[in-house]
């Protein structure tokens, strides 16, 4: 049965590439795989852990680094991407989400999740179906067609600026703010979602099925509990880390696609602790 490593956690999606160089050094693992290897990057938990702008550019750089690892071992990479419809797990355009992958990603095919809501919307009837299998068709052609170029060095560390800064604030709302739990049970209906069949997951894991990021997450929730509301907690915190670098930060996203989906994303979704802002104000 072939092997799937997910990488999901930002501490995952960090050591991706040294995890899998060691296993591909592997000798009877070489042989096993015959030449394919399949790896998965998990979005919903990454968000949840360090918020979408950190989650979204360790994906990006986890795949960027399997992809040169796998082509230096002589290795067919497959990436299967664990996403959602929602900006929290990792929910954009098909089209766009797949031309803002790193150059070489699409190569070897592409698998990827479709499930709750999302398996209604997108394949509900068949012309919808035929579409949408379209637009990742078509996605993937170009992106083998015409690569995307490498972004920049300049351009990297802007993301890599950006992303411990959103992380940092993310956590120090999530994490370490006492008043932010009590204020996510009193401002949003999340204990009566949990009750009802929304979405793809409960809202609160149980105790037997808990993952390991949810162990020592101080928000013992799933964020992804109401796909259209909930999932901009874990997506809210990025604005703070592009208004310090504003003007570097609107320039880099039209030459970094992955930049650029997160910015599209902020602009249509808002900002759900910004919307609450007069009841927020006053204990975040």
């Amino acid at each position: 049965m072939p092997v799937a490593p997910l990488f999901e956690t930002l501490d995952d999606l960090n050591n991706a590439n040294d995890v899998m160089t060691q296993l591909l050094n592997i000798d009877w693992y070489r042989g096993l795989i015959q030449g394919k290897q399949m790896v998965m990057i998990g979005y919903s938990d990454s968000a949840k852990d360090a918020g979408v702008m950190a989650a979204s550019w360790a994906q990006y750089q986890a795949q960027d680094a399997l992809i040169k690892t796998c082509e230096k071992a002589g290795i067919e990479l497959t990436l299967f991407h664990g996403r959602g419809g929602s900006i929290g797990r990792g929910g954009a355009p098909a089209h766009a989400a797949l031309l803002s992958q790193p150059p070489g990603s699409l190569k070897g095919g592409l698998r990827v999740t479709e499930q709750g809501e999302m398996i209604r919307f997108k394949y509900g009837l068949p012309e919808i179906t035929v579409s949408s299998l379209s637009l990742y068709t078509g996605a993937i052609l170009e992106a083998n067609l015409l690569p995307p170029p490498e972004p920049k060095e300049s351009w990297r560390r802007i993301m890599d600026e950006l992303s411990v800064i959103s992380c940092d604030v993310y956590r120090g709302y999530v994490r370490e703010n006492k008043d932010f739990v009590p204020y996510f049970r009193s401002a949003t209906p999340e204990q009566e979602l949990g009750k009802l069949p929304l979405g793809s997951r409960p809202a609160k894991t149980s105790p037997n099925r808990r993952r390991r990021v949810t162990t020592r997450h101080s928000v013992d929730l799933r964020l992804d509990a109401k796909p259209s509301d909930a999932p901009r907690l874990a997506g809210c915190r990025y604005g703070a880390a592009k208004s310090g670098r504003r003007r570097q930060t609107e320039r880099a996203g039209g030459y970094v696609p992955r930049l650029a989906i997160l910015l599209d994303a902020s602009r249509h979704a808002g900002d759900g602790l910004r919307q609450s802002r007069p009841v927020a104000g006053g204990i975040l």
